[in-house]
């Protein structure tokens, strides 16, 4: 081999990974030796290429004013993706319009550091001519650096480096208070004034801080910048203000352009700013607000620079591909994409360029060396190392090598500089900073990485001497960096590594998957692009070859290595740990199977989806009426049940058992009823050996949730079992107790005419509780549905000897049942007893309830409550009530029937265990009315009369219906009975009912007269000035009259009658008390006050009042009081008309109750005195003299003195301030105006 030293021109270099506009160096006290440090960073390592020069060449000849042909807008947009090399082209261009830092230099000193060919002469006779005629100004900005801090705007950012610029603080609210103060005549003495405050601050070492601390610290300019204004203002009120600032676009662009004139007004030339924005895509983000702000900014510098401001800024795409999740706003893209007129892309393909100019540019021998040896090699270079089924293409192509480019790239391949830019920009999208990223996804940090791979390939002498650099070699140099990035990953290889089962080979096909992943659109991770990406070595094997030892890797990694169930990205996938563990789990229960978990799981998940493709029957026919009835089947798999089974609702079961799966069972047991179905023998050990592979899977993922590439997995082999089963059985054999049939039909028919027995019919099964409520709805002479007559319920009429198979059937279990426990027994209980004797009566319960109730409507057995009560046949076909119901053998039931439908309790077509109900019910429904109006009667004894005569009389009445109530009672008992005399009891029962119902209409329209007397009788109690003498003899005439009451039954239509005949003081009473309140009203003339006050606005309630002018002594004073007697002789006039009214009736209850409350002495009988409506009228009339004719609303204020001064006094000054107030006096106050 040719030597290391004499293959490559250049035969070491050292590189930046990546380059920012505001990247600061350790500048140098010497300003030129500084300069020359940037310089030799950014202008001696850029390229110029046809992009950058057309870029470059365009904003020149804006910047000179010569583009009258070309498109107006002062606003560039430079777009390029990972590494275009855009940021440092935007960094070259702040150095060159530096007219600062030039007019120090050589101009054609510095032009040549960037181009040091002169191949560029007009383009630097555009600069130079430029730089002649205009003083340039570069405002540089990297957006980058505000992702990370709190949110601001363009407009914020921009102000930060103009006021940066012109020497004040980048914090802008410092920033503007600098920009008010230079006016002010201490600036000057700003560092002095600092000390001063901060050492009145008591705050250490004072004098060591100047202004420019504080600019920079926020917790010095909370000191300083308030005192300052304080001491120029006379106030520190006004610090807010001068920093209070309304930020905006229109802002920034003012103060750029205030600086620029600042600049001009002491230039000699022409001043132009140029704002270069570096990554605005990026900051924008997903922030459509910051999207409309860039487009206001950029409409901004246009209209208020006039072309003296320039806009460079850089993004990752074109206009219309900014942010396409924002589609929605199109419109906007559209108007942004006019205020950016001059769009130019810088391609990234570059990168291969530079890295083999710069790295891999090969001596004249050296590329013979190559042409004579590579291209000759064992594995031809050209045909081999290329990729297929590519997507998204680099430049040079991935599947297609040409042998020039192979040759200047040696030992790299033609692609792979853009493969790795590819892959290192898509890595970087990893970390939640990707500005922070070492990949910065420039050209220089692809420049650096291959740089290293040359080393290394130059140093390792392990490698044969025509050997390439490899896509693994690039992971092994970036290693530690991806710890960083995708340290999960990187874990996984190591464990790999580290492997006993792998070997170096499948370390490398690892590496390569992982890597390949990233560029999912470019290169496939197929078996074919895998061997390329592993393989380096000329002389080696050839891809076909390589290609197997990859498929064979893949599976030997298929633990660390999955297939990628998304929809889009990589193939392959590197698995997480969790996936790894059930993997391992999954071998270990592949060694240990448990045949028992296998058929419980495989009955949990795949069973539902095998029995269908059995094509099971799902009806046969029964009997001899022609009809198909439903099965469901009842599955086991070698004595092993299936719960997931069919359980279809109603139909018939066949019991059928699975033989020949399990390798550990092996019965030749035959029940009866049973179908035996054999699987086919051929085929059985694979269909054993899929079971315990997907059962493996399975079992590992129960108890986590599962990955998508596991899952994928696991399903694939359900589906396997599913399909191998299905089919075995289908070629399998059947056994019925002795019978071999042929078929599944035939072999389902067999196994149900032996499994169910002749009293049975399968719409037994079908019955449930809607069918019993359809029983309950038919008329008395309607005929039965059609599934009652199938199972035999008798009707009404039916004899023994005329009943079907079922009702005998059924009957013969009850009767013998109840014989033998007394003739009753409760029907859960007889249910038990019946089922014991025939099990499959359990399951078709509703059914046998059906039979049971026309059993017993036929009279062959009788229903009742757990008391005895007798019952109707209906209330056995509620199956949720049964728990209380009791069957009995029925007695000869005609005399009794005759007794019920002469009374009227049943129609003739009625049965006898129908009117023994309707007599129970009407017996419960005396008793329950004779409870219901005892209690009432109770609570107006205790709650609502007071006049002992008048509780006593209630009390009679409340007594003679709780014996009534009693005599119900006791009478329900011996319904119940046995030995009941229906005749005697059928006659009391109709004799309570009616007295019953007289004496409830006669309590309904007398209680109003009761209460009237009792509120005349609590006058008694009271002492009223203006009730007269007569009234309270009058009183004590009636109460003297209902003590001789006492013992009338006044219930009663007669007695009634004498009781009210008895009480004439009553009306004598009622007179006495109209004629006083007559007199009184007129007296004291009270009438026409309290119309006065009615609906007067000023005694609203008191809430309803305006808190802040109505004051409380004008209230407590005024209002309240006349409040107070409207509202009292208001009750007392509805007391007195309640308590006169002759005639009281129901309607009058509500009013009776409220006037007894009245009659109390918590009323304030005085009110209505002459004293106090006289006392009432005064304060009415000094109301209306203050405020008649006014709102509440329409008054500053009202109160009393002094009271009230207080609020008074505020309200009153208040009025002088504002008007001259005129004040009039009235009786008992004034009125200011």
């Amino acid at each position: 081999m040719t030597s290391m030293n004499n293959l490559f021109e250049k035969q070491d270099a050292t590189f930046e990974e990546s380059i920012r506009i505001d990247r600061k160096f350790d500048e140098d006290e010497d300003r030129a030796a500084h300069r020359d440090q940037l310089y030799r960073h950014y202008l001696d390592t850029y390229h110029i290429t046809d992009a950058s020069e057309n870029f470059l060449r365009d904003f020149f000849t804006r910047i000179h004013g010569h583009d009258e042909e070309m498109r107006k807008g002062a606003n560039h947009w430079l777009y390029g993706y990972y590494g275009s090399g855009k940021s440092h082209l935007l960094t070259v261009l702040n150095l060159l319009t530096a007219s600062a830092d030039l007019e120090e230099e050589d101009r054609k000193g510095v032009w040549n550091r960037l181009d040091s060919d002169s191949a560029y002469s007009d383009l630097y006779e555009t600069w130079s001519s430029m730089l002649d005629e205009y003083r340039l100004v570069p405002l540089p900005i990297n957006l980058l650096k505000y992702q990370s801090v709190r949110e601001q705007s363009f407009s914020e950012i921009i102000l930060q480096a103009v006021y940066q610029a012109r020497g004040l603080s980048n914090r802008l609210d410092v920033a503007f208070f600098e920009e008010w103060y230079q006016n002010q005549g201490t600036w000057d003495q700003r560092d002095e004034l600092t000390k001063e405050v901060l050492k009145d601050e008591g705050v250490p070492n004072a004098d060591q801080y100047s202004w420019d601390d504080v600019q920079q610290y926020r917790t010095l300019s909370d000191l300083v910048l308030e005192e300052l204004v304080e001491r120029e203002t006379g106030t520190a009120d006004g610090l807010a203000d001068i920093q209070r600032q309304d930020i905006g676009q229109r802002m920034a662009v003012e103060a750029v352009e205030s600086y620029r004139q600042d600049l001009e007004a002491e230039s000699e030339k022409p001043v132009k700013i140029v704002l270069l924005v570096d990554e605005v895509t990026l900051f924008i983000g997903g922030d459509y607000q910051r999207l409309s702000e860039l487009n206001a900014l950029a409409e901004s510098i246009d209209t208020i620079g006039e072309g003296n401001i320039q806009m460079v800024a850089t993004a990752q795409s074109q206009i219309e591909d900014v942010r396409p999740g924002l589609a929605a706003k199109q419109l906007d893209f559209g108007i942004l994409k006019d205020r950016f007129p001059h769009q130019y892309h810088l391609p990234s393909h570059h990168v291969g360029e530079i890295v083999q100019r710069r790295l891999l540019e090969k001596t004249e021998g050296g590329a013979d060396w190559v042409e004579s040896e590579a291209l000759t090699a064992r594995v031809h270079p050209t045909s081999t190392f290329v990729y297929s089924e590519v997507g998204q293409n680099t430049e040079p192509p991935l599947n297609r090598v040409k042998e020039n480019e192979f040759v200047q790239f040696y030992p790299l391949l033609p692609y792979q500089p853009a493969l790795f830019l590819e892959i290192l920009s898509n890595l970087r999208n990893e970390l939640a900073d990707s500005a922070k990223s070492i990949f910065s996804g420039t050209a220089r940090a692809i420049l650096a990485i291959v740089a290293g791979l040359r080393d290394r390939w130059m140093r390792d002498e392990s490698k044969d001497e025509l050997s390439l650099i490899s896509l693994v070699d690039f992971y092994d140099l970036i290693r530690y960096e991806l710890e960083d990035i995708i340290p999960n990953e990187i874990e996984v290889l190591e464990e790999i590594e580290a492997d006993e089962d792998t070997t170096d080979f499948d370390l490398k096909v690892a590496k390569a998957v992982l890597l390949l992943s990233y560029v999912p659109d470019s290169v496939p991770q197929n078996d074919a692009n895998i061997a390329v990406a592993v393989m380096d070595d000329l002389n080696g094997q050839p891809r076909t070859t390589v290609r197997n030892q990859v498929q064979n890797s893949l599976e030997n990694l298929d633990k660390y290595i999955r297939p990628n169930t998304a929809e889009d990205g990589p193939l392959l996938r590197i698995t997480d740990r969790e996936e790894r563990e059930i993997i391992e789990e999954a071998r270990k229960n592949r060694k240990n199977p448990d045949w028992d978990e296998i058929i419980a799981a495989f009955d949990t998940e795949l069973w539902a989806d095998i029995s269908p493709r059995l094509n099971l029957p799902t009806s046969v026919p029964y009997g001899g009426d022609g009809d198909n009835y439903p099965i469901s089947y009842n599955f086991s798999i070698d004595g092993q049940p299936l719960d997931g089974a069919d359980e279809h609702e109603g139909a018939l079961e066949a019991t059928m058992v699975i033989r020949g799966v399990r390798p550990d069972v092996d019965s030749k047991k035959v029940n009866e009823g049973t179908i035996y179905w054999s699987v086919k023998e051929d085929g059985l050990d694979d269909l054993r050996s899929q079971l315990i592979e997907w059962w493996s899977f399975h079992e590992a993922t129960t108890e986590t949730e599962t990955p998508d590439t596991i899952a994928r997995d696991v399903d694939d082999a359900a589906d396997r079992v599913k399909s191998k089963l299905a089919s075995a059985l289908k070629d399998g054999s059947y056994k019925v107790e002795s019978q071999e049939p042929r078929g599944l039909e035939s072999a389902v028919k067999e196994c149900i005419n032996r499994a169910y027995p002749s009293f049975f019919h399968p719409v037994m099964l079908e019955v449930d509780q809607s069918y019993l409520s359809e029983l309950k709805r038919l008329n008395d002479d309607e005929e039965y549905p059609e599934w009652a007559q199938k199972i035999d319920v008798p009707t009404p009429d039916a004899e023994v000897s005329t009943m079907g198979t079922i009702a005998k059937e059924i009957r013969g279990a009850v009767g013998r049942t109840l014989v033998d426990h007394d003739n009753e027994m409760g029907l859960p209980a007889l249910f038990e007893n019946i089922t014991e004797e025939t099990p499959f009566y359990g399951e078709v319960k509703p059914a046998v309830t059906a039979v049971l109730w026309g059993l017993c409507r036929a009279g062959e057995f009788r229903p009742v409550a757990e008391d005895g009560e007798a019952l109707s046949a209906d209330e056995l076909l509620t199956l949720s009530q049964q728990m209380e119901i009791k069957l009995r053998t029925a007695p000869s039931s005609t005399s009794l029937k005759e007794q019920f439908i002469d009374a009227g309790i049943i129609d003739p077509i009625q049965t006898v265990d129908e009117g023994i109900v309707a007599l129970e019910e009407l017996n419960k429904s005396v008793k329950r009315q004779a409870r219901t109006l005892a209690e009432t009667t109770e609570v107006s004894t205790e709650t609502e009369l007071e006049s002992d005569a008048l509780v006593s009389l209630v009390a009679s009445f409340n007594n003679a219906l709780s014996e009534l109530a009693d005599s119900a009672e006791s009478r329900a008992d011996a319904i119940a009975a046995d030995d009941t005399d229906w005749e005697e009891i059928i006659d009391q029962v109709a004799s309570d009912e009616e007295w019953l119902t007289g004496v409830e209409d006669r309590w309904e329209s007398r209680e109003s007269y009761l209460l009237q007397l009792d509120g005349l009788l609590r006058f008694r109690e009271l002492e009223i000035d203006w009730l007269s003498q007569s009234f309270y003899d009058a009183l004590d005439q009636l109460s003297q009259q209902l003590e001789n009451e006492s013992g009338r039954e006044w219930w009663t239509q007669e007695g009634w009658q004498s009781f009210d005949q008895s009480l004439d003081a009553r009306l004598t009473a009622i007179s006495a008390l109209e004629e006083d309140w007559s007199a009184q009203v007129a007296e004291t003339n009270a009438k026409s006050l309290v119309t006065e006050l009615e609906e007067h606005q000023w005694l609203i309630p008191p809430l309803q009042l305006p808190e802040h002018s109505v004051h409380d002594g004008f209230q407590s004073g005024y209002l309240r009081p006349l409040r107070h007697f409207r509202d009292t002789h208001e009750s007392i006039q509805a007391c007195i008309s309640a308590l006169t009214n002759r005639e009281p009736g129901t309607h009058d209850e509500r009013t009776l109750k409220r006037a007894l409350g009245t009659v109390s002495s918590t009323t304030d009988w005085d009110s209505l005195t002459e004293d106090r409506v006289d006392t009432y009228r005064e304060k009415y009339e000094t109301v209306e003299q203050l405020v008649g004719g006014t709102r509440p609303d329409e008054i500053e204020g009202v109160g009393v003195l002094f009271g009230d001064e207080s609020a008074l006094k505020g309200q009153f000054e208040r009025l002088v301030e504002s008007r001259k107030p005129t004040i009039e006096q009235i009786d008992g106050g004034v009125i200011i105006k």
